[in-house]
């Protein structure tokens, strides 16, 4: 079976967003945390900031803490992924983070995912376009289930990222992607 893969492109923030996990990362040398993860961070009364000085994440490449959210997301889950040191953030390691976040997803049996940019500032969206889509090509390659993924990304940013994911989609001929603005944002095309 060919499985599909849904980017639903929204501007809401990440623990608005519905799915069956919210994934976001942080960087080893970034405090406060920022983006999606300061966010759920907010949202969950400081709880990921005292499991980062607790020592149970440091912010590495490859590490990740799954926690239970209760009601304070729209998910219920959160992935909370070590993105590395940020000065040795490229878009070699956009496509590796992308691919090894949906992956996790994927091996957990999590088809509904919300996600905040991993590591990208939003107006640098467009220019990793293509790293991303490669590594939720790779994350998905022979996935028996579709995913959907619901990509946070603010209002100001949506019409050209909407744009570089259509085109990075169709530069890897990738079947059975498609990319759109979620519900909530068709009426800003």
């Amino acid at each position: 079976m060919k499985s599909a893969i849904e980017v639903l492109l929204t501007s809401r923030p990440l623990e608005r967003v519905e799915g069956e996990i919210a994934v976001a990362g942080f960087f080893a040398d970034d405090r406060p945390l920022r983006s999606g993860a300061a966010r759920a961070d907010w949202r969950l009364c400081g709880g990921l900031s005292r499991r980062i000085e607790g020592g149970d994440l440091s912010g590495k490449s490859g590490e990740a803490l799954l926690i239970g959210c209760g009601r304070a997301l729209r998910s219920p889950r959160l992935m909370l992924l070590g993105l590395g040191e940020r000065h040795a953030f490229d878009q070699m390691r956009a496509t590796d983070e992308m691919r090894t976040a949906l992956e996790r997803c994927r091996r957990l049996h999590f088809t509904r995912v919300a996600m905040s940019p991993l590591g990208i500032a939003s107006d640098d969206l467009p220019r990793h376009a293509a790293a991303l889509v490669e590594g939720i090509r790779e994350a998905w390659r022979d996935a028996e289930r579709s995913l959907r993924l619901r990509y946070c990304v603010p209002r100001s940013e949506l019409a050209g990222v909407l744009k570089a994911f259509e085109t990075a989609g169709r530069a890897v001929g990738l079947d059975g992607f498609r990319v759109a603005l979620a519900e909530s944002e068709r009426g800003l095309r």
